[in-house]
């Protein structure tokens, strides 16, 4: 039998940082910083990279991302801010760069093994967190930057705000019941069940991040509708007690995420009153004001936008002599899709979304449990942009970017490492 031909050492330490990279997102940005450059020098020093770089124009996703990148980049030629700003704002989004390099780098992975230890790194690293979030809420810890003793909001925080962690949280909830589900072992489908269970409570009732509990909340929904589905054939007494029981627990969760006291998500029709009565300067008050805003600003140059690293700009020209919510501004309006509209106008929206749409696409043809992981944190991405601009975050975008890159080279047809020996 002809031998394979070996991999190079700078392909073999460009995926290793990728992974690297991956399990350090939810933990520390400092080591995704130093792992995401280690992995691109690694990676562009790699033959088989050049080797392949043609690829690159018959891949939907990474043409989607350079498509993006490069009308980002031509927007500093029309841009209103300030050069220097502008550079600085549009290097935030060079992580757009990291995705076709990731799908050059895992291109030619013959077996699954590294999206399998891709899938247990992040899957530990989002259960540490989690366990340390819940540590941290009972008072048995004080872990992380983010922790504060003295504001009761911070109590679950560990690494990061509530808005990354809730997502994250949110997404490890999904995963857990799925990995469940397809596990043979019981004392495995009982320990990924109980992660489950406290990552669904961390989320929904100590994290207070209104974003990851809307995510957590349609993902049950998910759930729910696709476990009645997979019981058919099962007998009835066993389909419907099984589905009471599910409902029911899913249920006391989202009713008390929706009725106990200090919540976040209960608050949110009262904060909106209060803003329209009384211009009063709440979280979601001022959303409101950033959306009407951006959408001024779209409507005035709808085509090409403003370009990159405007929106301060605008928003405190805007916001001058005004009270109250009208007076809050900020360098991004917290949607991803308005935040796009504003500086690449029309244009830069259809490619988002149009990088959506691809990985999409692309993962539909995924073996499992990749498809699972990436159409989860693309479903969850997407609804969080409509809040946050999550490409433009540190945390969420780097975790949208390698979650991606990694996972979308296991697609349908790649050996795992145990078939990989048995064709041996």
């Amino acid at each position: 039998m002809q031998h394979a031909r070996r991999e190079s050492y700078p392909l073999i330490l460009a995926r290793t940082f990728a992974l690297v990279a991956l399990f350090a997102v939810p933990l520390s940005t400092a080591g995704v910083n130093i792992a995401a450059t280690a992995f691109a020098v690694c990676a562009l020093l790699s033959p088989e990279v050049w080797r392949n770089w043609r690829a690159l124009l018959t891949d939907r996703v990474s043409v989607a991302a350079l498509l993006l990148a490069g009308v980002l980049t031509l927007s500093i030629a029309w841009t209103s801010a300030d050069r220097v700003d502008a550079f600085d704002f549009l290097m935030k989004y060079r992580k757009l760069v990291y995705l076709p390099l990731l799908m050059l780098t895992f291109r030619d992975s013959r077996t699954t093994a590294w999206t399998t230890v891709a899938k247990w790194a992040l899957f530990g690293a989002l259960t540490f967190s989690l366990l340390l979030s819940c540590s941290n809420w009972l008072g048995w810890t004080s872990v992380g930057p983010w922790h504060s003793n003295t504001d009761p909001i911070r109590k679950a925080w560990v690494f990061k705000d509530h808005i990354a962690a809730g997502i994250m949280m949110a997404l490890l909830f999904y995963l857990s019941l799925n990995f469940a589900r397809q596990s043979r072992v019981r004392a495995a489908k009982a320990a990924l069940y109980a992660i489950a269970l406290l990552a669904i409570v961390n989320v929904l009732l100590m994290m207070q991040g209104r974003t990851g509990q809307v995510i957590a909340i349609l993902f049950i929904v998910i759930y729910v509708v696709t476990y009645f589905a997979s019981l058919r054939g099962v007998k009835p007494w066993v389909r419907w007690g099984s589905g009471i029981a599910l409902v029911a627990v899913a249920g006391g969760l989202v009713y008390a995420a929706l009725h106990a006291h200090g919540s976040r998500l209960a608050e949110t029709h009262e904060e909106i009153s209060a803003y329209e009565t009384s211009n009063k300067n709440t979280s979601m008050g001022v959303r409101i004001v950033f959306y009407r805003r951006s959408l001024e600003l779209i409507a005035e140059r709808p085509i090409i936008g403003r370009g990159v690293g405007t929106v301060r700009e605008e928003f405190d020209a805007l916001a001058r002599n005004n009270t109250g919510a009208a007076a809050a501004t900020a360098g991004n309006p917290h949607n991803e899709f308005l935040l796009m509209g504003i500086q690449v106008g029309a244009l830069g929206i259809a490619l988002f979304v149009f990088l959506l749409v691809q990985i999409g696409r692309s993962a539909l043809g995924l073996r499992e449990p990749a498809r699972t992981i990436v159409l989860a944190y693309l479903f969850a991405f997407t609804i969080g942009c409509f809040a946050n601009s999550l490409l433009l975050n540190f945390t969420e975008g780097n975790l949208f970017i390698f979650l991606v890159g990694i996972f979308l080279s296991c697609r349908r047809g790649t050996p795992s490492t145990a078939e990989q020996r048995a064709i041996r």
